[in-house]
């Protein structure tokens, strides 16, 4: 399971949650549902919301989203352990599997996420 880390980490997968619900369009509002509850149950999982839905409420394009989360990720990587990285990319996976079948953007997104993960 995963254990205590700081906010920033999770700071940063709101942010990449977001990105990869904008990948292939806008936000749809079953991936939002997927989104409020897996984060829900993540230790910070409000700071993830939260960062979340400001991108959502600024537009942000999804190469600033992902910027900024694999920023706070790599500053944090310390706290990154394998049981994190897995919660982390089982995450996307739900949230890109909620509406509809993955897309190929997503499944892009999602290798590229886990390729950055290990570098970590």
């Amino acid at each position: 399971m995963i254990t205590s880390s700081s906010p920033d980490l999770y700071m940063g997968l709101g942010s990449i949650v977001y990105a990869l619900t904008k990948v292939d369009g806008r936000l749809q509002l079953e991936e939002q549902q997927t989104v409020k509850e897996l984060l829900a149950g993540v230790p910070h999982g409000d700071v993830a919301l939260y960062t979340f839905f400001l991108r959502e409420n600024t537009n942000e394009t999804v190469e600033e989203a992902y910027a900024f989360g694999m920023r706070r990720l790599t500053d944090k990587r310390a706290e990154l352990n394998e049981a994190t990285k897995k919660q982390f990319v089982h995450i996307l996976v739900r949230v890109a599997d909620a509406h509809d079948d993955i897309s190929r953007k997503e499944q892009v997104f999602i290798r590229q996420f886990r390729r950055a993960l290990r570098r970590l």
